[in-house]
C-alpha cells in the first residue's frame, strides 16, 4: 500500500480543505452514522466494509478480489456481511456492484478465504486456459475422519492444486505432513497437483498442464475409477 495519498471519502457537503497529501472522494452514497468508525486513538477511518465498496468502484476485478480475501484473511469482512452490504447500498448504475457480486458469486460457498496471492494469480490463468471455475478451500473428510481444504479443488473429477513454499521455506517436516495428507487423498481417489513458488515464473504452462490432467480425468471418473 501507498504511503501517500490517503484516500478521503466525504459526503456532498463535505467544505473542508485537506492537505496536500489527501485525495477527496466527494460521493451521495455516504453515510456518516454506519460507514465511519473512531479507533481508540480517536483517528476516524471508514468502516472496513465501506473501504471495500470504494475499492470495487476504483479497482479492476482481479485487484478488487484481492483486496476482498486479504480483508477477509485478516477477520475485517465476510462474505455474508458483504451480501447484506451490498443489498442495503445496492441501485443501478452505482459503481463497484458487479466486482462486488462477482466475488460474492466466488466466494458465499466457502467458509475460509483464499490463502494467498500466488492462489489468486492461479486460478485467474486456469480460468484464462479456459478449466470450469474450481472451488476455493473445498473441504475433504479423509478416511481417518479429518477434515482439510484443498487449496482448488474440482470435485467432479477428483482433482485439486496447492500452490505454495517449496522445501526451502517450509521444511522436512511440513513436506513430509503434505505428502502424507496428499496420499490420504489418493486413498479416496483424488489427485493433488503441488506446485512451489517457482510457478510465478511461468503461469500459464502451469494452467495448461493442469487443464490436460483435468481433461485426462474426466473419463476415468465418469467410469467410476
Amino acid at each position: 500500500m501507498p504511503e501517500s495519498p490517503i484516500d478521503y471519502t466525504a459526503p456532498r457537503s463535505f467544505r473542508r480543505t485537506l492537505p496536500p497529501w489527501a485525495d477527496l472522494h466527494i460521493t451521495h452514497w455516504y453515510d456518516g452514522t454506519t460507514d465511519r468508525q473512531v479507533l481508540s486513538d480517536g483517528l476516524l477511518i471508514a468502516t472496513p466494509m465501506r473501504m471495500l465498496w470504494s475499492l470495487a468502484a476504483r479497482f479492476n476485478q482481479f485487484r478488487f478480489e484481492r483486496a476482498a480475501e486479504d480483508a477477509w484473511n485478516l477477520g475485517l469482512i465476510d462474505p455474508t456481511s458483504a451480501a447484506d452490504y451490498l443489498e442495503q447500498h445496492r441501485c443501478r448504475g452505482k459503481d463497484g456492484v458487479i466486482r462486488l457480486e462477482t466475488w460474492l458469486e466466488r466466494s458465499l460457498g466457502r467458509d475460509r478465504p483464499t490463502q494467498s496471492n500466488l492462489e489468486r494469480r492461479l486460478i485467474k490463468a486456469l480460468e484464462t486456459a479456459g478449466l470450469p471455475s474450481p472451488e476455493c478451500q473445498h473441504p475433504l473428510t479423509l478416511a481417518n475422519g479429518e477434515v482439510i481444504h484443498l487449496d482448488i479443488a474440482w470435485p467432479e473429477v477428483r482433482l485439486a492444486v496447492e500452490p505454495g513454499d517449496g522445501w526451502f521455506h517450509s521444511g522436512n517436516l511440513a513436506v513430509r505432513r503434505d505428502q502424507a495428507r496428499d496420499r490420504a487423498c489418493v486413498e479416496l481417489g483424488w489427485q493433488v497437483i503441488r506446485f512451489d513458488e517457482s510457478i510465478r515464473s511461468d503461469f500459464v504452462s502451469a494452467a495448461r498442464q493442469i487443464r490436460r490432467i483435468y481433461t485426462l480425468r474426466l473419463p476415468h471418473v465418469r467410469n467410476g475409477a
